[in-house]
């Protein structure tokens, strides 16, 4: 029997290097409204590393991915509520550091309600760790938590990283992790065109 060709393009990659918990200068790729799986509204604001040692970190992870159905990776992605009239304090807090870090963060930049004018803005960002668990096995995200101005992170100002969220019981993390699987996208944001 003759053994069937193979196609090297189609390799998978075996190797994943992880984001470093720390905070970042994040720039903007696109920006959309959206809902959370409980019904509140939200933007996804879809980011890449803008600066450092990890500048393009997201965008170089996105084009090793060579599936026909890939996504923006979901670790690149910030969920924002939208508040209501009826929202709680901490949230209307969120939406308005969002804003003022981003125009902080952008000399001359106004936010005037149309989304699309996010696309390619500066702002910092305070990234922890978030474990999942999926069949068993523990995996790392690291995820943009908070926002600062971008010129803090500059100046190792960005203050106090916020807390990681692990899987398990106690503060410690959990014993068996690991990493994303081989291709880097282990949790995508499902039915989302990102970046935009």
């Amino acid at each position: 029997m003759a053994l069937p060709t193979y196609d090297k393009s189609k390799r998978k990659s075996t190797s994943f290097e992880a984001l470093p918990k720390d905070a970042y200068v994040v720039k903007i790729v696109g920006a959309k409204e959206g809902t959370y799986p409980s019904g509140g509204s939200c933007l996804r604001i879809a980011f890449d590393i803008a600066e450092g040692k990890y500048k393009d970190f997201y965008q170089n992870q996105f084009n090793r991915d060579t599936r026909e159905d890939k996504e923006w990776p979901y670790d690149a992605v910030f969920s924002l509520t939208i508040p209501s009239d009826h929202s709680e304090t901490w949230i209307w807090d969120n939406w308005n550091t969002f804003f003022a870090d981003l125009e902080d963060s952008n000399s001359g930049f106004v936010f005037g309600g149309d989304i699309r004018s996010l696309k390619g803005k500066l702002i910092g960002g305070k990234f922890h760790i978030k474990q999942t668990e999926k069949n068993g096995n523990v995996y790392d995200h690291t995820l943009m938590k908070w926002t600062c101005v971008a010129e803090d992170v500059r100046q190792g100002k960005a203050g106090k990283l916020p807390n990681d969220k692990l899987v398990g019981t106690g503060s410690g993390r959990a014993a068996a992790t690991s990493a994303p699987s081989a291709d880097g996208f282990v949790n995508n944001v499902p039915d989302e065109e990102l970046p935009f």
